[in-house]
């Protein structure tokens, strides 16, 4: 019995001393999104009064598997998978969005207009996911009918899609940055033909694009720590400001936070990133469009159906 009590004891010892820390686990993806995050990554280790454990995902999978296990109090996630998420009733919700289109179509072709991407072969990446539905809306959009006025043939990822143009074994491809100032910087013929992002606001007539990369927070953590989460933005948008600031820590920063961007075309990069924080107020609309379009190519990547407006975090 007595055994059982000092067990008992040190369990719940153990139990206070993890929590007493207030350890908040921020989760995000290596790439372009964690720009926005280096300099709270490097700088920010609490935040009113909250220690921030920021845990960064090389593989898209582990994030997946992370948010769906519900380990992440808050984090940067594809836009598509924040409807997943909630559409689960995981009860992780929009804060807003870090990251806007960021997708090119690139040839060594001067083509002027997307109707003239007819009887073209296109190479690209994700099919069903949100590469190939932004590419598939804007094509439908400007009267082009996918697998029958073109031919859009979809690869592994970045890191197969850029040797193959490179090597001139395709013409036409759409890729995103940072593998696009990478190809670019290598073939001075190329030419990006078209800014998906400035695509998708003509077809559409609005001001900001399409949601790439979205701020969730589990719901909790809104009723519990609304103070933190404010704080948080607060910071948030501080640190994309330093990202694309003269400071030159930004480089020794992106390194320490063992981000994969490649530093040599880094200015380049942030030309076409689109990182920019829009709060979930100022683009419920935008989602709402967003949604719809993922909800008429492939449902799944949003979880079988479009997110009511609960999805957002209330004002």
């Amino acid at each position: 019995m007595k055994k059982k009590i000092i067990a008992l004891f040190m369990m719940l010892f153990f139990i206070t001393t993890v929590y007493s820390e207030d350890v908040i686990t921020f989760v995000f993806p290596d790439g372009l999104p964690a720009l926005s995050i280096v300099k709270m990554i490097n700088d920010d280790k609490k935040i009113s009064g909250k220690k921030i454990d920021y845990k960064l995902e090389k593989i898209s999978e582990s994030l997946v598997m992370n948010f769906l296990k519900k380990e992440s109090d808050i984090g940067i996630v594809p836009s598509n998978l924040a409807g997943q998420l909630y559409n689960k009733n995981l009860n992780y919700k929009i804060i807003g969005t870090v990251g806007w289109g960021s997708f090119y179509i690139v040839s060594r072709e001067d083509i002027k207009s997307i109707k003239n991407l007819k009887g073209k072969k296109i190479y690209t990446i994700g099919k069903g996911l949100t590469p190939d539905i932004i590419l598939q809306t804007i094509l439908k959009e400007n009267g082009i009918i996918p697998d029958k006025d073109l031919e859009i043939n979809y690869l592994s990822g970045g890191n197969e899609l850029a040797p193959m143009y490179l090597a001139g074994k395709i013409d036409t491809i759409m890729v995103s940055e940072p593998i696009l100032s990478k190809i670019i910087s290598k073939d001075s013929k190329s030419k990006i033909n078209f800014d998906m992002n400035d695509e998708w606001k003509k077809v559409f007539k609005n001001d900001i694009g399409f949601p790439q990369s979205t701020l969730i927070v589990k719901e909790s953590l809104i009723k519990e720590e609304p103070e933190f989460v404010s704080a948080f933005i607060n910071e948030l948008e501080s640190s994309i400001e330093f990202i694309y600031s003269e400071n030159p820590a930004k480089e020794k920063y992106i390194i320490e936070s063992k981000i994969t961007i490649d530093l040599s075309v880094l200015d380049e990069i942030l030309k076409r990133v689109n990182i920019k924080f829009i709060s979930a107020d100022n683009s419920r609309e935008t989602y709402q469009l967003y949604f719809e379009n993922i909800e008429k190519i492939n449902s799944k990547a949003i979880g079988g159906k479009i997110p009511d407006e609960k999805i957002f975090i209330s004002k």
